[in-house]
Formats: structure tokens, sequence, C-alpha cells
């Protein structure tokens, strides 16, 4: 018997407003087992952009968003992270997006597992996977494992700052949260 076909869903990475209506940061494609669950912090959309072409919705320019992005077959769940900030300038938000994977790369406390190209919506983006010893008050210092991509996205004028947060399993899941990120739809 041949492979399954998988269906795949689109998770809307959005923040709604009764004054300002439905702000969108970007859209995932999941395929099955992944899921896209919100926290229950409201996501921060502190500047908006244009309508959408059908009115729907306005592109967040410059705020935040967490959620959950649920691989349920394994069981395993991740903190997602996005973070928009507005740029006119592409040399200028692609300077600043290699200034801080610098400050990742030189940080003593964090080792560089992985690092490479992807294409997020026709734009070219780096992509750096981490172990991060984090200390504690009180206990032993954890370690805690991130994806981190920046992509600057010339449509929208804005950079998008992409942090994919959890264990261990993190680089067992990296060839499922790679192609995930990479299916980001930040413009039309």
């Amino acid at each position: 018997m041949g492979e399954e076909e998988r269906e795949v869903r689109t998770g809307c990475l959005a923040s709604f407003s009764y004054f300002f209506g439905v702000a969108v940061f970007g859209f995932l494609e999941l395929p099955e087992p992944w899921e896209l669950r919100m926290v229950p912090e409201p996501p921060e959309c502190d500047l908006l952009g244009d309508w959408s072409s059908n009115k729907e919705f306005r592109w967040v320019l410059k705020g935040r968003l967490r959620a959950f992005l649920v691989n349920e077959e394994a069981g395993r769940l991740y903190m997602l992270r996005v973070e928009a900030r507005d740029f006119t300038d592409v040399s200028k938000a692609e300077e600043r997006a290699a200034r801080e994977l610098g400050k990742l790369r030189a940080s003593k406390g964090s080792e560089v597992l992985e690092e490479g190209d992807i294409e997020i919506s026709g734009h070219r983006a780096r992509y750096l996977v981490l172990a991060a010893r984090k200390k504690r008050l009180i206990g032993r210092p954890r370690t805690i494992y991130k994806l981190v991509v920046p992509f600057f996205c010339d449509r929208t004028g804005r950079l998008l700052w992409v942090e994919v947060v959890g264990g261990p399993y993190l680089l067992e899941d990296l060839g499922a949260l790679l192609p995930i990120i990479s299916s980001f739809s930040c413009h039309e």
C-alpha cells in the first residue's frame, strides 16, 4: 500500500480588536499531525499596515505574538514567537537581523547546533538552531533549544523574527519544523 496523504491546514497568526478588526502576522501551512494553538496572552499590535486586497484583515507592521505549535502525534509542544518590526530600508532590516544573529552566535551561554538558508514566501532567510543554557535562581541550569529565523518581507515592509522554542526533541522534529516555517505567508 502507498503512503497515506496527510491533510494540510492553514494556521492563522492573528489578533482581533473590535475597533481595528483582524490584524494578521502571517499564515502557516500545518501538515497533519501539527496544530497551532493560541496562548492565553493576547498578541501585541503596535502598528497596523494596509488592508488586504479582500479587505478582511490588516497586516501587523509592529507587534509580537506567541502561540503553541503542537505535534499531536508525538505529544510535543513548542512555543512559537513571532515579532514584526517595520522597516522601509531593506539593507537596514538585513543589517539588524545579521547583528542579532551574530549576538546569538557569540553568546557564551549558547551553542549553534545547525545553520542554513531557507526560502519563505519568496524571501531569502538564514536560520539558526541553538542550544542555550538558562540559569535559574534555584536549582540547576536548564538547556532550551531554539530555531531562529529572521527575514524581511519587502512587500509589507517588515522584518519578521520567528522563533520556535522547545526541548531536546526540537532536533528530532527539525525536519518537520523547517518546512512549516518556510510555509509562512507574510504577504498576498
